[in-house]
């Protein structure tokens, strides 16, 4: 019996183990669902939008075969969408009735010619996408994308996008009852193995030495009759045992069968599932395993419609990208002097003071150059909640070296295709307090020039400021405007200008005259939690130098004489000083007065008059 129990177990065991080998093996179903195209067309673009690419459950891994560089990224449906507007480009979507993706042509918009004109036909590289990846003919990437994202796919812009496009979703293909079967398996194995040595012991021991019987003992004699009716009776008996085995030995079979049978079942029908996924920060720009993920966070829901939804004009996270691509910049360009480097990162004041600080360091090597933007923390990150360009963004951004004062730094993106521009950076004042401003995630409404919603419209501070300085105390606005700790107007106000023009006119040789010139920047005023507003604006003055007697001459002096090349003049030097300021302006409500909280100034123009 135990040896019969032994096999038994060896057979159950056998089916449990083989039954849990099958669901991992060739009973497995499979672990993805994926759609895919090879291209007819050759359009430079493709564009996977939030349906298509969120049409099954799960992260979405995109797999590019091409000819040249792939290219794919993500960014926000508007977004995408204002970058593609004014080319044509191929649009895919999941075909319900089969695995593959369709493709139609979107036609180009001619409205949308000045967008293409305004940037670079290659989509890598720009400050729309908050992850983008490039590989050299293949590239497979797997990202977690949220609704209302969409993906642009293409090679370098000019050539045609990636030919082979596929994008899978994961389902879930797990074996609950595998480990389960094998453990079985394995135990009642080791009930077998168990049985088959209790039974060979035994049987060793059943085949021991035995004694002779003791002497004279009469033998007991068995007739043939009564040996052939024992022999029949054992012979019955085992029998019935081995009928009642075999009839237990199927009903154990079924039942382990039976344990694996819905696991396989349920491989026809399984109900797609997402995988968890990780939140592995990939690196820009680089070629990635299909093990990374990335999941970019949404942006703020909205009770509006979608297409109406106002939204943040960048995340905080790209904000932190584009400010690291605007120092690697400017550091090229401070290492060469290269002022023409400057451009693809810089516009307006910023761009030109840098301009006229390189040209000036070139022949006054000691001259100092503006403030770098710096590398530290950016403290403050405040964009503009807008769909529509131009858009701004004003960051407050920490300096590792503590003793030299935080930059404001107010970024400008002129259209779609368009990168982030630095068009104001200003020094903040010492002990300087912002106002409590909107979260990144957020974002802040700009207001008009003439908003009246304000202590003062910006359009108003700026002239009133301009007064100020060129007239201190004796102009109309200096009550209108906190002068307390204004370092500026101690340095270049009205008392230096006073000093500056006695000391010249005292020779009896020369005259010097003060006056404001139009700006080349419009004032950015974002609103503040408060219902204030921080105001970024240019102010520009000149100074004109005339020779007041016939012969005498104007001998330039420092960085004015390097800007101007000129050693010496008897018509005279014009020199222009730009003004980078930032204000606060309290509501309309509010009984405080705009208050400076920063300023960057410069020489930026030296001329010989006509």
């Amino acid at each position: 019996m135990r040896f019969v129990f032994a096999i038994i177990a060896f057979v159950v065991a056998t089916a449990l183990i083989g039954v849990g080998v099958a669901q991992r093996t060739f009973l497995l179903p499979p672990g993805s669902v994926s759609a895919e195209t090879s291209r007819a067309t050759d359009e430079a673009y493709v564009l996977l939008d939030s349906d298509t690419l969120r049409a099954n459950p799960g992260s979405q891994t995109v797999s590019l075969t091409g000819d040249s560089t792939v290219f794919v990224a993500y960014g926000r449906d508007a977004d995408v969408k204002a970058w593609l507007n004014g080319s044509s480009y191929s649009q895919l979507a999941v075909d319900a009735g089969s695995t593959k993706l369709t493709e139609a042509v979107v036609p180009a918009d001619p409205a949308g010619a000045k967008n293409v004109a305004s940037g670079s036909a290659n989509p890598a590289g720009s400050d729309l996408w908050l992850e983008q990846y490039t590989g050299e003919k293949s590239l497979t990437r797997t990202i977690n994308v949220p609704a209302g994202y969409s993906a642009i796919i293409a090679s370098n812009g000019t050539d045609p996008a990636p030919a082979d496009i596929t994008v899978a979703w994961p389902i879930d293909n797990s074996t609950p009852w595998a480990v389960p079967l094998l453990l079985s398996g394995a135990f009642v194995l080791l009930i077998g193995l168990a049985l088959l040595l209790w039974g060979l012991w035994h049987m060793r021991r059943q085949q021991g030495p035995r004694r002779k019987p003791p002497a004279g003992t009469p033998r007991r004699r068995f007739s043939p009759a009564r040996t052939n009716a024992i022999e029949s009776g054992m012979s019955k008996r085992r029998k019935a045992i081995t009928r009642s085995m075999t009839a237990v030995l199927p009903v154990v079979l079924v039942a382990a069968l039976g344990a694996g049978a819905p696991l396989a079942a349920s491989a026809s029908t399984v109900t797609p599932t997402p995988r968890p996924t990780s939140t592995v920060e990939p690196d820009s720009d680089s070629t990635t395993k299909p093990s990374d993920m990335q999941t970019p966070t949404p942006t703020p829901t909205s009770t509006a419609p979608a297409s109406e939804a106002v939204v943040p004009a960048v995340t905080e996270k790209q904000v932190q990208t584009i400010i690291e691509r605007v120092i690697a910049v400017e550091g090229a360009a401070n290492a060469a002097f290269d002022s023409n480097a400057l451009d693809a990162r810089f516009t307006g004041p910023a761009l030109e003071l840098r301009k006229a600080s390189y040209a000036i360091h070139a022949a006054l090597p000691d001259y100092v150059l503006p403030a770098a933007i710096p590398s530290g923390t950016a403290s403050v990150i405040l964009p503009q909640a807008t769909t529509v360009w131009p858009k701004t963004v004003f960051t407050i951004i920490e300096n590792e070296d503590k003793t030299v004062a935080p930059l404001a730094v107010t970024l400008v993106q002129e259209s779609a295709r368009a990168n982030y521009k630095v068009e104001y950076a200003i020094s903040l004042e010492p002990d300087t307090t912002l106002p409590p401003v909107s979260a990144a995630s957020v974002g802040a409404s700009r207001l008009a020039p003439d908003s009246k919603l304000l202590a003062m419209t910006p359009d108003a501070v700026e002239a009133a400021y301009a007064d100020i300085l060129a007239q201190g105390s004796a102009s109309p606005s200096f009550g209108q405007i906190d002068t307390d700790g204004d370092t500026l107007l101690t340095s270049v106000g009205s008392d230096y200008k006073a000093s500056k023009k006695a000391k010249i006119e005292e020779t009896g040789t020369a005259t010097i005259e003060f006056s404001k010139v139009p700006a080349i920047s419009d004032g950015i005023a974002l609103a503040t939690n408060d219902s204030g507003a921080i105001l970024s604006f240019n102010l520009r003055e000149s100074e004109v130098v005339k020779p007041t007697q016939t012969g005498a001459t104007i001998t330039p002096e420092g960085a004015v004489k390097a800007l101007s090349g000129l050693s010496a003049t008897g018509k005279g030097v014009e020199s222009t000083y730009d003004y980078q300021l930032l204000f606060y302006i309290p509501s309309a409500g509010e009984t405080g007065k705009p208050t400076l909280l920063g300023f960057t100034q410069g020489l930026v123009q030296a001329k010989e008059l006509p």
